[in-house]
């Protein structure tokens, strides 16, 4: 912990991170002896939850007069260079969500308030009332540091039409038989008979589930390369097979939902904020002309479980107010009301019995039986970078997938070094 935090001091110096907080996160960090005195609780989140998070906010606020919660968004390709900014500065807000590849690397360098205490006194919110492959991001050496808020999974989203054209009356259950939808919808002249992302911040959930989905991973238990093994070139060859038939366009040439709905693209591999995209872009009308499915088998149909978690920072002087602000926002009313805002699958599981009888959240539902997390462990954002950056390398033509591979090894043994 010594040598990471000496790192961050020395980024922070070079002027390599982002400026830290400012002057309303800070102040916010005054106390008070009175219970009822007014707190402002410093609030960040990402993406499409920012959005909507003040909504919700603005409900506990009304039930908590005293607490004013200030909500502020940070773009996910900014967050991390931020957190650490925040983290060498004592600079971090009271509350924040957080990216579950995130959560082993700050609680190694001690970001996290730890929640047991919290947790024993409490007769609202109990770690059963969470699904419980939601807590393996949350909990490290039988301590808690977070509260699972969302939920995410992948799953397969198709033009039912399109499908049928193609000669296929369900949607295929294997890597074998997708692949050949892929290929009929080819030649019945979609222009995208699959979207597949060719790089993101990290690795993209759908290149990981194809290594997933063969019983592989970048390393072992002992944290030993698997990157030469055959089962890994066989999955880094299925996924980047599709773009090098053209089968999946380098370039979709606009977003995806109105591509979908236009007939352009014929499925993709998608979560729960795709629904309400869908819906919007297409109307009534498009209801009847698309499906979802549970991800595709090779050994398995393993998918990818991400969303986020709530966590407080240890120098937060709002204890008390962040810790019941993080138990509203869990709580299954309040999961339900951000459900229906965003779309995000809730992570209590009390909250799923309004919603589990609509066919589409059904399929999330049985696809999150077969799920698994990236690799919990510090290094894990830098080996998921190193895969993407590889992966996008091969997509593109620039390294063949064997010297990709071995460009790849030799990173991650470095990694795993340190």
């Amino acid at each position: 912990m010594k040598k990471l935090t000496t790192v961050l001091a020395a980024c922070a110096l070079m002027g390599t991170l982002v400026a830290c907080g400012n002057k309303e996160e800070t102040a916010s960090n005054s106390t008070s002896t009175d219970a009822n005195a007014p707190v402002t609780l410093n609030v960040w989140a990402m993406g499409e939850e920012a959005k909507s998070l003040g909504t919700v906010a603005s409900e506990f606020e009304k039930q908590n007069p005293n607490i004013h919660v200030v909500v502020q968004s940070i773009p996910w390709g900014m967050v991390h260079q931020k957190l650490l900014t925040a983290i060498a500065g004592d600079s971090t807000p009271d509350v924040s969500m957080m990216g579950t590849s995130f959560m082993a690397e700050m609680v190694q360098v001690g970001a996290f308030e730890e929640l047991s205490p919290y947790l024993a006194k409490d007769n609202a919110t109990k770690l059963t009332d969470f699904i419980p492959s939601t807590l393996l991001t949350n909990q490290f050496d039988g301590k808690t540091y977070g509260f699972p808020w969302t939920a995410d999974t992948r799953i397969m989203f198709y033009r039912k039409d399109l499908m049928n054209q193609a000669g296929f009356k369900e949607f295929p259950k294997t890597w074998n038989e997708m692949y050949k939808l892929a290929e009929a919808e080819k030649k019945n002249g979609v222009k995208a008979p699959i979207a597949l992302p060719k790089a993101e911040l990290n690795a993209s959930p759908e290149m990981l589930s194809a290594l997933w989905q063969n019983n592989t991973d970048i390393i072992d238990a002992q944290g030993k390369s698997l990157v030469l093994t055959p089962e890994f070139k066989q999955s880094v060859n299925y996924y980047t097979s599709y773009f090098k038939a053209g089968l999946a366009p380098l370039d979709l040439g606009g977003e995806l939902s109105p591509l979908f709905v236009s007939g352009k693209v014929g499925m993709f591999i998608g979560g729960p904020w795709m629904v309400t995209l869908i819906k919007t872009a297409g109307g009534a009308d498009f209801a009847n002309k698309w499906g979802v499915a549970v991800m595709p088998t090779e050994k398995s149909n393993t998918s990818f479980l991400g969303g986020s978690n709530l966590v407080m920072f240890k120098n937060s002087k709002n204890k008390a107010a962040a810790y019941k602000f993080m138990e509203y926002m869990v709580a299954p009313t309040t999961a339900l009301q951000f459900y229906k805002l965003t779309s995000n699958l809730p992570t209590v599981q009390s909250a799923w019995s309004s919603i589990e009888s609509d066919p589409v959240v059904g399929v999330f539902k049985q696809q999150l039986n077969n799920v698994k997390i990236p690799t919990n462990i510090p290094q894990g954002p830098r080996l998921y970078k190193a895969f993407n950056d590889e992966m996008e390398a091969i997509i593109y033509g620039k390294v063949s997938v064997d010297a990709g591979l071995a460009d790849l090894n030799q990173q991650v043994g470095t990694i795993m070094q340190k």
